[in-house]
């Protein structure tokens, strides 16, 4: 006999809101990638990253090394559209970093609740 997981509490619409549960779930998803110092200056290449993810209306918030040239952190919606990030988001982010020469290498992570995350 297997156990099934308890049936979730029974919440108003107000509170699944507030909570940001339900049909009010947030996604976004973890970002990773290393530059290449010899394509572009590590100032230059974030700048560059910043203005793309700005331009799709999406938030980062992370951070980086130039110790080994990596940045990482979390992309979510910032105010924009239905707040969440979608699939095709996603693939979009990760087809940009793999178009640009500077970035070495990429991971991009699978959708996970931008209020209670993957950690």
């Amino acid at each position: 006999m297997t156990l099934q997981p308890a049936p979730h509490k029974k919440r108003s619409r107000r509170l699944r809101k507030k909570l940001h549960l339900g049909e009010f779930q947030e996604f976004g998803f973890t970002i990773a990638f290393n530059i290449d110092l010899h394509q572009k200056s590590y100032e230059d290449a974030l700048d560059n990253w910043i203005d793309y993810i700005e331009s799709q209306g999406w938030c980062f918030g992370g951070g980086g090394s130039l110790l080994d040239n990596r940045t990482e952190g979390y992309l979510c919606q910032y105010n924009n559209r239905n707040m969440t990030m979608t699939e095709s988001d996603r693939e979009e982010a990760g087809k940009w970093l793999a178009a640009q020469p500077w970035v070495l290498s990429h991971q991009v992570a699978p959708l996970s609740d931008a209020w209670y995350g993957p950690w």
